[in-house]
C-alpha cells in the first residue's frame, strides 16, 4: 500500500477519491453517518484560506485507490493542532489500509509541526470502550478525549410545539430581537457574529483538548459566504440582537443535495432563553422555505446539559455515540550526523 498526496485540481483523481470516501462512510450500513457532496468536498480541498486548510492523502493498492484521508488545520489559530480522518473502501478493509493511511497522516502532521492530532468516529450505542472505532484508535495511540452523542430531528416539527417552546422563553427576552438570515449577514452584524463563532470552540465541552478562540474576521467570513454561494450550500443563521450586536447565534447548513441539514453551531450569552429562541427561529424558516428538508443532524456533549435539554424538548432523538480522539506527538528531532574520528599517527 502506498499513500500519496491528492492533487485536488486533478478532476479524475478527486472523483476517485470522493467515490472511495462516499462508499467508506455511506455504503457500509451505518445509518447515522453523513457525508459531503462532491462539490462540497472539492470546495473544501480547493478553496483553502488561512483560517481553513485541508489536504487529501490517497492510499493505493497498485493502481487502485482504496483509501481516502483528509487532514484539516488552521494557520491563524490553534496552530499546534490538526484533524485527521481516514476512510477505507469497504472491500479493502481488514488489510491494514486504514492504519497505514492514518500513520501517513500522522507523519504529515508531525512534519508540519502539529503535535496534537484529533479525529472522530461514531458507532451504535451504548458507550463501549471495546467498540471497533475505539479499538482502532487505541491501536494507533489515539485515545478518547471526549464523548458526544449524535442526535437527529425529523421534520417537520409541529408548529404548536415551536409556539410552546418559544413562549416559554419570551418573558426572559425583553430587549432582544431574533432575526433569521439566509446565506448572508449584514455588515453591521459581522463583527459580533464572528466574536460568537470564535468563542464557541473555547466554551463547547471538548474533554481533555483545550482550544483557543478561532480567528474568524468579517473579511474571512465574507470569503466563506462567497464559497458557500458558489457551491450552492444554503445556510440559515438566526441571531438574537441587542443594542446592534449579535449576542446569540444558531446556524443550520443545508447540503447541496439530499434532504438533510446540519446543525453547525449554536452559541449564546446565557440567562435569557436565547438558545431556544434562535433554534426555533431557524426551524420555522427552514420549514417554511425548504419543506424538502426532512431531518437535522447534530452532535452534543452530554455534559452540555443546557443544549441537550433544548434539543430533547424539540424532539431530537439519539442516533449514535460519537467519541473524539486525540494523540499527542513528540516533536520530530533530527538525527545527528555521525562524524568519523581521525587518529593522529
Amino acid at each position: 500500500m502506498q499513500a500519496r498526496p491528492l492533487d485536488p485540481h486533478d478532476d479524475a483523481q478527486l472523483r476517485a477519491f470522493y467515490d472511495v470516501s462516499w462508499r467508506a462512510e455511506m455504503d457500509d450500513g451505518r445509518p447515522w453517518n453523513g457525508h459531503w457532496t462532491y462539490d462540497e468536498l472539492a470546495s473544501m480541498l480547493r478553496d483553502t484560506t488561512p483560517e481553513h486548510r485541508a489536504a487529501g492523502l490517497a492510499a493505493y493498492d497498485g493502481d487502485r485507490l482504496v483509501g481516502a484521508g483528509i487532514s484539516m488545520w488552521s494557520e491563524t489559530d490553534n496552530v499546534d493542532k490538526a484533524y485527521v480522518f481516514p476512510m477505507v473502501d469497504p472491500p479493502a478493509r481488514g488489510r491494514g489500509v486504514g492504519g497505514a493511511l492514518l500513520e501517513a497522516m500522522v507523519e504529515q502532521s508531525r512534519a508540519a509541526g502539529r503535535l496534537t492530532l484529533t479525529s472522530n468516529a461514531a458507532y451504535a450505542g451504548p458507550e463501549d470502550d471495546q467498540s471497533p472505532p475505539v479499538r482502532f484508535a487505541a491501536t494507533h495511540s489515539f485515545h478518547v478525549a471526549n464523548t458526544e452523542i449524535q442526535r437527529q430531528l425529523r421534520l417537520p416539527v409541529d408548529d404548536a410545539l415551536l409556539d410552546e417552546v418559544d413562549a416559554e422563553g419570551e418573558p426572559h427576552r425583553d430587549g432582544y430581537t431574533v432575526r433569521t438570515f439566509i446565506d448572508d449577514l449584514p455588515d453591521r452584524l459581522l463583527p459580533s457574529y464572528c466574536a460568537l463563532v470564535n468563542q464557541l470552540i473555547v466554551d463547547a465541552p471538548s474533554g481533555e483538548v483545550d482550544y483557543e478562540a478561532n480567528a474568524l474576521t468579517p473579511d474571512s467570513m465574507r470569503e466563506h459566504i462567497a464559497v458557500q454561494r458558489r457551491i450552492g450550500r444554503r445556510v440559515y443563521r438566526s441571531l438574537a440582537v441587542r443594542d446592534g450586536e449579535a449576542v446569540a447565534q444558531s446556524d443550520l447548513a443545508l447540503q447541496t443535495e439530499g434532504d438533510t441539514a446540519v446543525q453547525s453551531g449554536t452559541y449564546v450569552h446565557r440567562g435569557h432563553r436565547l438558545g431556544a429562541a434562535v433554534k426555533v427561529a431557524n426551524l420555522r424558516a427552514v420549514q417554511r422555505e425548504r419543506p424538502d428538508i426532512l431531518r437535522i443532524d447534530t452532535v452534543n456533549a452530554e455534559t452540555n446539559s443546557w443544549m441537550v435539554s433544548i434539543n430533547e424538548r424539540l424532539g431530537f432523538e439519539i442516533l449514535a455515540v460519537a467519541p473524539s480522539f486525540v494523540r499527542h506527538l513528540e516533536p520530530r528531532t533530527s538525527t545527528p550526523t555521525r562524524r568519523s574520528r581521525s587518529r593522529a599517527t
